[in-house]
């Protein structure tokens, strides 16, 4: 690589570092985060450590990210939460890098890099607190490692090396049950595969044993998150798989035997699941929710590189890039035995479909859900790039076309990344906070119109008493105060009280003197119950209930007392 072409490389990636670094710079909004990544966290550091809360259904999840995150949080400063993150992402490009330079160069190992960081939904994930960007890290050095060990099966540590890594990132996270069985499966299959000349019985035994020893190094390192919920509910993967271990739960089978606040929480909460409708299927949700044709969603395995959408899961949530589909392709129709002499493409090729197909099966598509296809999909892109280039020197006969060809081919990729990065800076507008001009809480207001009222009740509710959250979608984080936000605590209550006093008095008993409500979600759930217990609410809203602050749809209201005898 000359020293022009290191040159630009190392601007593009200042630049793009300093860009992330901009829009990561402000206060955390996003769902994930407020539910459980840094609310989590926060409750461990108010509770002097790691315990359980019943009531939070995330804090049974793996929380190998969620851990680092109580450093920032700790300190009082939850926005180095979102550069952590971020690290993540860069140590995944630093791993593509690498892996790229092993077998192609160096040129094109930092192109690669830029491939994947510049991609929409890595860039969004790198200006959030979530996990994903470590699952990613975890994955993808976990399937690297398994190639070379494959390269070469003597060396043994790099089959280590990859079940280490695949157990961290189920402790991150229990997407990556998917790739850890796809993994699970691809290995044996591809050990055979290398050895099909030798002696076939012999190494089918070899497949096995090295498909179990990856196995078991993988679940000994996720071994300490199984053995907690075990222990906990008698299901070591809790909250999933919940009709095939039975859950040893340590409250009353009623809510009206519960007699504190987050037994009664998680004694609702199993009450009404147990009630509600079994979810629908992935096909069902395409065809009743979304209104697409069996033949629509039948392409959604190339429809997630064309259509995908931030925040619309009808659109998977997220966006990915036409040529991270399209440039691989270019292995499968150019001559290139040459330029790839690895299986690479094979291995990548297969993991990708696998994970893809997979998740299609089992639930409805999300890009973070199949987030850890994008390094491989990322290396073979750089493989094709590098075969074009190679077939366009030859049939153009001057590295001086094929080299501004593969530049309008590589600006096509990068130039609606670059649209989507300006558009996200938009949505994010960092400058204001950055700045100075806008305070922190103020920046939280204007992205989060709950602030307000829950600013509020923090100030409000004494303590040793609770605040009940009602259709907050389970953002508790800005809640100093303790809150449970549990919308089937009064589902519950006020389905089995007598009266709308009733529905005050059993609230109080619970230590709850305070709620904070979404009015219009509140408003859709009593005109859908019956009338009974919809008489019964709006008794208990005229009677018992004293508005303290309504603002932007969301409602602070204090419950009143009983009157003296």
């Amino acid at each position: 690589m000359s020293t022009r072409t290191k040159t630009l490389f190392a601007a593009a990636y200042m630049l793009h570092v300093a860009w992330i670094i901009l829009l990561a710079s402000v206060p955390p909004v996003s769902r994930d985060a407020l539910t459980h990544h840094l609310a989590v966290p926060k409750l461990w550091v108010g509770g002097g450590g790691i315990h359980e809360r019943p009531d939070i259904l995330f804090s049974y999840y793996p929380q190998l990210l969620d851990i680092l995150y109580m450093a920032p949080v700790a300190l009082g400063h939850d926005i180095a939460a979102k550069y952590l993150h971020f690290a993540f992402a860069l140590l995944t490009a630093l791993l593509i890098c690498l892996f790229v330079r092993r077998r192609i160069g160096s040129s094109w190992a930092a192109l690669s890099g830029l491939l994947f960081l510049t991609l929409p939904l890595i860039v969004k994930l790198s200006v959030t607190v979530y996990v994903d960007l470590g699952l990613l890290f975890f994955t993808t050095a976990a399937l690297f490692s398994a190639v070379i060990w494959l390269e070469d099966t003597t060396r043994t540590r790099w089959l280590v090396l990859a079940a280490v890594c695949s157990g961290l990132a189920l402790g991150t996270k229990y997407n990556a049950l998917v790739s850890f069985l796809v993994l699970s499966l691809l290995l044996p299959f591809f050990y055979l595969f290398r050895f099909r000349r030798d002696n076939p019985h012999a190494q089918q035994l070899n497949a096995v044993k090295f498909g179990a020893l990856f196995v078991a190094i993988s679940l000994l390192v996720f071994s300490p998150w199984l053995v907690r919920n075990y222990s906990l509910t008698g299901n070591p993967i809790y909250p999933l798989a919940q009709g095939v271990f039975p859950v040893q739960a340590e409250v009353p089978p009623s809510p009206d035997l519960a007699t504190t606040a987050e037994a009664h929480a998680r004694a609702a909460m199993q009450e009404q699941a147990g009630k509600g409708e079994k979810p629908l299927g992935p096909l069902l949700t395409r065809r009743l929710v979304h209104e697409e044709s069996l033949a629509y969603t039948l392409l959604i395995p190339l429809r997630i590189f064309f259509e995908g959408q931030d925040d619309n899961p009808k659109y998977f949530d997220g966006r990915l890039n036409p040529l991270l589909l399209l440039l691989p392709l270019a292995l499968l129709v150019l001559p290139n035995k040459r330029d790839v002499r690895h299986n690479d493409p094979l291995l990548f090729g297969a993991y990708t479909v696998l994970m893809i197909v997979l998740v299609f099966l089992l639930k409805d598509m999300r890009m973070r859900w199949i987030a850890t296809i994008v390094p491989p999909l990322v290396v073979l892109a750089t493989y094709g790039l590098r075969v074009i280039h190679r077939q366009l020197e030859k049939r153009l006969d001057s590295a001086g076309r094929a080299n501004a060809v593969t530049a309008v081919i590589v600006a096509a990729y990068f130039v609606p990344n670059l649209l989507y990065a300006h558009a996200l800076s938009g949505k994010i507008d960092p400058v204001p906070y950055v700045t100075g001009r806008v305070d922190y809480a103020t920046y939280v207001r204007m992205h989060r119109p709950e602030y307000a009222v829950i600013e509020l009740a923090n100030q409000r509710v004494a303590p040793g008493r609770r605040v009940l959250g009602l259709y907050l979608g389970g953002r508790r984080y800005y809640f100093s105060a303790n809150a449970i936000l549990v919308n089937e605590v009064f589902t519950s209550i006020a389905e089995r009280s007598a009266s709308g006093n009733a529905i005050a008095d059993r609230l109080l008993e619970l230590d709850y003197t305070h709620i904070v409500v979404h009015a219009g979600l509140f408003r859709q759930w009593l005109d859908s119950t019956d009338e009974g217990t919809a008489s019964r609410v709006n008794a208990f809203a005229n009677q018992r209930l004293q508005e303290l602050l309504v603002e932007d749809g969301f409602g602070l209201y204090e419950i009143v007392p009983p009157a003296p005898p």
